[in-house]
């Protein structure tokens, strides 16, 4: 493609999945630039990555040589590849499901249509300036439609906890909580760490995981000196934690001990980014550790877990995640034959023989019972079986 006309730098987000969302575009021309954005109530990341460039090229007002760059790979694939086989299958995936937003993908595909476009992916948060505006474009829309409504400013608090072993029903107590907190899906510089003695000793397992010694929290306070502090900044806030279920287990029972009732009654509600990223990423791992690496954060001085760095960490990945750079739609609308070509080398010649859903689910049951057999081996291998916990796995009492 010779020199574009015109750029288009196009971002969508969404505060949920669904949930209020917008879009924001970027045009550039002969030396110019205009600036657009839009949101809807009730939407998903990948409707508003679409709206993005749709509205980007149904701005232009002649057929032009356009390059197009969105951080979304459910827009490029979808538009460059996959809409081929969608359109031959009657606008239905190669699982014989509608496809999702078809709608948008028939509008987009028209106007696209009327110019030659060279469609171009680029990293979310990578420090593209361009990028980084269609995104606070994007939010600002958000911002403005939740403002018409009088909703209050989104605030998020992004915590993590650090614990003396796997079971609070067992006596187990909160060593570490740490907090980011997250204003309209800015990082502000108002957190909250605090190291807490459980009065108790902690065991080898999570003591390998943590480093955190019984010697070093001996003067440190007490859960229930610091409960009413913490209540207080938690209040009316939205938590995002990673396996909620663990840490919220946890806060419950030290809440209980001190007679403040379950975390829930004191927040406006809890996201578990474990269950967003079994959505968004099937059959893939789900650890933090995995995730900064999905989504390029750098967890490089991450070598012992600490409750405030696994935060700061967490709160970098949600945002990611909830950007819609990726999604489930990805892996489920996929054509096999684009699956088939992305993991395989072509000059290995090799065979490809794809899972049924049923042999998946018996493959994830026999490796569910492998992770209940460690589990239960106790001693050694407490720290392993403790981070398949952190990560999402459930292990009988």
């Amino acid at each position: 493609m010779r020199d574009p006309e015109v750029e288009i730098w196009a971002d969508g987000a969404c505060r949920g999945n669904p949930g209020p969302g917008g879009w924001g575009v970027v045009l550039r021309a002969r030396g110019r630039e205009k600036a657009l954005w839009g949101a809807e109530r009730e939407t998903t990341n990948n409707r508003m990555e679409l709206r993005a460039v749709i509205e980007g090229l149904a701005a232009l007002k002649r057929p032009s040589r356009v390059r197009v760059y969105t951080d979304s790979q459910y827009v490029k694939k979808g538009i460059t590849e996959w809409i081929h086989d969608w359109k031959r299958r009657g606008w239905r995936t190669v699982s014989r499901e509608p496809v999702k937003n078809a709608e948008l993908w028939r509008a987009l595909e028209t106007l696209a249509a009327a110019h030659e476009i060279e469609w171009r992916w680029v990293r979310g948060h990578a420090g593209e300036a361009l990028n980084e505006r269609a995104d606070a474009l994007a939010n600002r829309a958000i911002e403005e439609l939740l403002a018409r409504a009088g909703v209050m400013p989104t605030r998020q608090i992004v915590l993590d906890t650090e614990t003396t072993g796997l079971n609070p029903r067992l006596g187990d107590r909160i060593i570490e909580i740490g907090c980011v907190e997250l204003v309209n899906r800015r990082v502000s510089d108002r957190g909250f760490h605090r190291y807490l003695n459980p009065e108790r000793d902690i065991e080898e397992g999570a003591l390998r995981v943590h480093g955190i010694t019984r010697e070093f929290l001996a003067d440190k306070p007490r859960f229930a000196d610091i409960v009413e502090e913490f209540l207080a900044y938690v209040a009316g806030a939205e938590l995002v934690i990673h396996n909620a279920e663990f840490d919220v287990e946890f806060l419950d029972a030290e809440l209980a001990r001190v007679g403040r009732g379950r975390i829930a009654d004191h927040v406006a509600g809890i996201v578990d980014t474990l269950a967003m990223a079994r959505e968004l990423h099937p059959g893939r791992k789900h650890s933090l550790d995995a995730l900064c690496e999905r989504y390029g954060v750098d967890n490089s001085h991450r070598h012992l877990h600490g409750a405030q760095l696994d935060a700061r960490l967490l709160a970098e990945v949600y945002l990611a995640m909830t950007r819609g750079q990726e999604s489930l739609a990805i892996a489920l609308e996929a054509p096999a034959e684009a699956t088939a070509a992305a993991r395989v080398d072509p000059a290995a010649r090799l065979v490809v023989l794809r899972a049924s859903a049923e042999e998946v689910a018996l493959h994830e049951a026999y490796l569910d019972e492998l992770d209940k057999v460690a589990a239960k081996a106790g001693g050694q291998r407490l720290a392993a079986a403790r981070e398949l916990i952190r990560e999402g796995y459930t292990f009988p009492p």
